[in-house]
């Protein structure tokens, strides 16, 4: 530690702020007597910065610098892909999925799911949605550590193993200690300490590329696409940039870390105010990122392993307190996300699979501290096993779980019809189309969310077809409401 020096010191202190954050949320959650959402009181700010600091991941300091040092100006279509979906998202949902979770006094978006629904298809429903969840969210988490190993152990010397260990040990802690209200404050906070470091970061590098004698040089011998915007033509690009932007709205309706921001907002009108600074604040950070590693590499152009370039940048190049923020900031990155999924982890364990035989009304205990830190233990285990670099871990996570999850949420909250057993079948076909487009090879030119998604669509309609069919003239006399999937006598359609 004392090769950092004041770097160090600047780091520590981060980490300090950043405890208290999380504790005075818990202080004040116990105060109010709250519960698992913030007493649903959050406003624009604290509903999107906390969202978007929870939704940028470790992947914005580490796979979106790689990606744009190794594959260049290409890169950069990613995002504005996805600033397309969260475009259309916001347009739609935010406000509708507040409105839906107060009226269901839903925590989970098991709970969401299963709404005025009943019977063994519904508990079959909440049960395989929250499994899919703690599965896929548990690999993103597991990301995370792998990201935050990256990052420790080139700016500390240390081995990977202790690395990981430290770095996932003090979010594990604090995470558990500040709870649910305590995660949306400490993520706030580490939003600003992301806008100042990525400011930092963007200035240096393009200082540093325009004083660099041999930068055009390097960028020369990245190869003739490197600088291409469309290497594949514009067809190829077209759908590379629709297929994220589906992701994005399976990543907005599928990840409980970002959707239980909206159900905590004070009102649907305040959760929808939040999009411009959401929107914002991921587009900025992530654009900023992936051109930060296309200049990096007319800068350095001979970093092993690209993702920990941010790191590697600062610390040859730069004076103890900048180095530091930036340290600050690629911590604050992984570890607003970390903590952000472990607790929605451990609302999905606690309420969905330990409870599930109870209401939602019954559902009143916070996730305790034990939940949260043997959760973070089982993830941290996890990294040590699953191949893959945080890019692949990441995306990969995020689209199957979008694939599986968004659509039925998105059917839910613009109450299309449905019943638990079609909400099956689309979770069911989202997760399988997902899957199966991606073994066949073709994410690379629409991602899998996007045909994910339109499977899940597509199989809940038929799934509603058939069920109509089979109806009594009865029930065909008392159609299915477009909000719950359930005829007017009360009776499953």
């Amino acid at each position: 530690m004392h090769r950092l020096g004041l770097a160090g010191f600047v780091f520590f202190l981060t980490l300090a702020a950043t405890l208290s954050a999380a504790v005075l949320g818990r202080l004040k959650a116990r105060r109010g007597g709250e519960e698992d959402l913030a007493g649903r009181r959050l406003n624009k700010w604290l509903i999107g910065l906390s969202a978007g600091a929870a939704g940028n991941s470790g992947f914005i300091v580490t796979g979106a610098v790689g990606m744009g040092y190794a594959g260049g100006v290409h890169w950069l279509l990613m995002p504005i892909g996805w600033m397309i979906g969260d475009l259309v998202f916001w347009a739609i949902f935010p406000a509708r999925l507040n409105a839906l979770a107060r009226q269901a006094n839903a925590v989970t978006l098991s709970e969401i799911l299963t709404f005025d629904l009943s019977g063994r298809l519904a508990r079959l429903l909440s049960i395989l949605v929250a499994l899919l969840l703690v599965a896929f969210l548990a690999t993103y988490t597991s990301a995370q550590w792998l990201a935050g190993r990256k990052f420790l152990s080139g700016i500390l010397d240390l081995n990977g193993f202790t690395a990981l260990v430290f770095f996932s040990a003090t979010i594990v802690v604090y995470s558990a200690l500040g709870g649910f209200r305590g995660s949306v404050y400490a993520d706030t906070l580490q939003a600003f300490i992301r806008i100042i470091g990525t400011t930092l970061a963007l200035a240096a590098v393009i200082w540093f590329a325009l004083s660099s004698p041999d930068f055009r040089h390097n960028i020369d011998a990245a190869g003739p696409g490197f600088l291409a915007p469309l290497p594949n033509g514009a067809i190829a690009a077209l759908g590379f940039v629709l297929g994220y932007a589906a992701a994005a709205i399976g990543f907005g309706l599928g990840q409980p870390q970002i959707v239980t921001r909206y159900f905590a907002g004070s009102s649907p009108q305040e959760t929808r105010a939040a999009w411009w600074i959401y929107i914002g604040f991921v587009q900025a950070t992530w654009l900023a990122m992936s051109l930060f590693g296309i200049l990096l590499r007319g800068v350095m152009p001979n970093i092993a392993d690209p993702e920990t370039g941010l790191s590697l940048f600062f610390q040859k190049n730069m004076g103890a307190i900048v180095s530091g923020i930036i340290f600050a900031d690629v911590y604050a990155t992984i570890a607003s996300t970390s903590n952000s999924l472990l607790v929605a982890i451990g609302q999905a364990v606690y309420r969905d699979i330990i409870c599930f035989r109870q209401s939602v009304a019954e559902r009143r205990k916070t996730t305790t501290f034990a939940a949260i830190f043997l959760i973070g233990l089982a993830t941290i285990g996890l990294s040590l096993v699953l191949p893959g670099n945080v890019f692949s871990m990441a995306i990969g996570s995020i689209t199957k779980l979008g694939a599986a999850v968004g659509a039925p949420v998105m059917i839910k909250t613009l109450r299309f019809k449905h019943t638990a057993g079609s909400l099956l079948a689309a979770v069911l076909a989202g997760l399988a189309s997902a899957y199966g487009w991606d073994r066949l090879g073709y994410g690379g030119f629409v991602n899998e969310a996007a045909i994910g998604l339109a499977c899940s669509l597509l199989a809940n309609r038929v799934a509603i077809f058939f069920a109509n069919k089979k109806a009594t003239p009865k029930a065909l006399a008392n159609p299915l409401s477009p909000f719950t999937g359930r005829g007017k006598d009360g009776r499953p359609g």
